[in-house]
């Protein structure tokens, strides 16, 4: 059986894949869905400091900690910064990295280097503190009414230096050696400019037609069924 660690993307945490594990789960797998520093309940951790490596360190230490082989990396939006990050800390802990319509960078990409559209949106977003900036109306990300309430429910305050944060080196070598997968989310293409890289790169890439960018946190049974099939079956 395979052991899933999901990292979620901004403002959000853990509880985001609550409605993606059962289906995990009953297929008999592990699945482990860590806060990020700073963030959901860890928000009284927040500082100006709390960026891409800090968020890195958190998931390397827990695959280390729970002394984790051949990990599914599965990283939603922003998760996509953390979870290259930390494939290149503990390359050994890592057997296959997932895209869920998220940021896929190289060394010296940052969120806003990626999308500078995001960091006017951010500069747009009143701020919660002088380091964070609040969340966002999760109807604009393509939350259905029922979706919104509950995202607009739960999420957080973000620091900023998560998105001007550069990648540091080293992820570009630990994903030569790995199955990647990029799960694409046609219904909105925040993130179709950075498909071409994800194919130069050797990404195996999916479309995902209609749904939308938290439509794969709203209505997650489309990302359970790609996420199973990356499994082999026990022979």
């Amino acid at each position: 059986m395979a052991t899933f660690v999901l990292v979620h993307g901004s403002r959000g945490g853990g509880w985001v894949w609550d409605r993606l594990r059962p289906p995990l789960e009953k297929a008999g797998h592990t699945v482990l869905t860590p806060t990020l520093t700073g963030l959901a309940e860890r928000h009284h951790l927040s500082t100006p400091d709390v960026g891409v490596s800090v968020h890195a360190q958190d998931i390397a230490e827990l695959l280390t900690f729970d002394r984790l082989e051949d990990a599914i990396l599965v990283g939603h939006s922003y998760g996509g910064m953390v979870i290259t990050a930390a494939a290149a800390l503990v390359p050994d802990r890592v057997g296959q990295v997932v895209y869920a319509d998220a940021f896929s960078p190289t060394t010296g990409d940052s969120a806003f280097s990626l999308l500078p559209w995001l960091e006017k949106a951010f500069a747009e977003t009143p701020a919660s503190a002088e380091w964070e900036v609040a969340p966002l109306d999760p109807a604009l990300l393509g939350a259905d009414e029922e979706g919104t309430a509950w995202l607009a429910s739960k999420l957080a305050p973000m620091p900023v230096r998560t998105h001007q944060e550069p990648l540091g080196p080293g992820s570009e070598e630990a994903l030569a050696t790995k199955p990647v997968t990029y799960l694409h989310c046609t219904g909105q293409g925040f993130f179709a400019d950075l498909i071409p890289s994800a194919q130069q790169r050797g990404f195996r890439i999916v479309g995902l037609s209609g749904i939308t960018h938290v439509g794969l946190l709203t209505q997650p049974q489309t990302l359970a069924d790609e996420l199973l099939a990356l499994v082999p079956e026990a022979s």
